[in-house]
């Protein structure tokens, strides 16, 4: 009997092993070539978030390539969550301003406080509420805390001229303005500004603002300042709106920072160390006493005649 036409082709059964172990063995090695490629990777990712961990990225233009992709926004998909906030706490980064160039420089009080009043009876409620502990408010005074330690070392003063019992005494830039011979009181409960240092900035005596308050001084002598002024003051990378009574008498000094600018900026000064310091987000920055200055003015205090506060 003849063999029908119709039967199927006779199948190379060692032909499709051989064609199929062939197209194993390719993805086997395109498989090997997707790892050895993951690895390089793992590897340089590993070796970015070391150099990332180790070294500070500032805002200024990296040399590394993959430095400049990070910062375009690439590559973030490739950090570890360590690297991802690091990566977040550079871009957070804000530098400390440059103090401005100053424009030109201008070569113990009590009364005047905004807080504990500017009459008698206004202060008799500002001691009545100190003595009363249920009348006081246990909030803290609000603003940013860093939990920053503002701390003195005893030998530090040791470059000073000593002994000494010099004030405190500064320079500090106000109103662009750079101001000398500027007291740091902590025994004035007001900022004052004497009427000749405002002269010497070229300011109008029309931004003063006519609201006369009395000063007291140790033995209770009064003097009535002309009003009050607000100015810019510059330090340590902060520029604090300050308030100051305007005074018209003589003085050895262009300015007096008592209590409220102390408060204000956190500050502790000391005549000791002869220094202020003050937190900010930068860290503790420091302002120091010019004690040949502050010898001056006390020279320049006693040589005046008396004058009635």
């Amino acid at each position: 009997m003849a063999e029908s036409s119709d039967a199927p082709p006779a199948v190379d059964i060692a032909a499709q092993i051989a064609i199929l172990t062939a197209q194993a063995q390719e993805n086997s090695n395109r498989l090997m070539a997707l790892e050895e490629e993951n690895t390089t990777l793992r590897r340089e990712n590993r070796t970015l978030q070391e150099r990332l961990s180790a070294v500070e990225v500032t805002p200024q233009q990296p040399r590394d390539p993959r430095f400049r992709l990070l910062k375009r926004g690439h590559l973030l998909d490739l950090l570890t969550d360590k690297g991802k906030k690091t990566v977040a706490k550079r871009d957070n980064h804000v530098e400390e301003p440059k103090e401005p160039t100053p424009e030109r420089v201008i070569n113990v009080i009590t009364g005047g406080s905004e807080i504990s009043g500017i009459s008698y009876s206004a202060a008799r409620r500002h001691a009545r509420v100190s003595v009363n502990p249920e009348t006081c408010s246990s909030q803290p005074p609000a603003g940013d805390y860093t939990d920053q330690v503002i701390s003195f070392v005893d030998n530090e003063a040791t470059a000073l001229i000593n002994p000494h019992h010099d004030a405190l005494v500064i320079s500090l830039l106000v109103a662009n303005c750079k101001i000398k011979r500027i007291l740091v009181d902590n025994g004035s409960s007001t900022n004052v500004l004497f009427l000749n240092a405002i002269k010497e900035m070229k300011i109008d005596e029309s931004n003063i603002r006519r609201c006369a308050t009395v000063l007291v001084g140790f033995s209770g002598e009064q003097k009535f300042t002309i009003g009050d002024i607000a100015l810019p003051v510059y330090a340590g990378g902060i520029n604090l709106n300050v308030n100051f009574a305007v005074l018209d008498s003589p003085s050895a000094y262009n300015m007096i920072l008592g209590r409220p600018w102390i408060h204000k900026m956190r500050a502790v000064p000391s005549t000791f160390h002869q220094v202020v310091r003050f937190p900010t987000k930068w860290g503790i920055k420091e302002i120091k006493g010019e004690q040949s200055i502050s010898r001056e003015c006390y020279r320049n205090t006693l040589r005046a005649k008396p004058a009635t506060l």
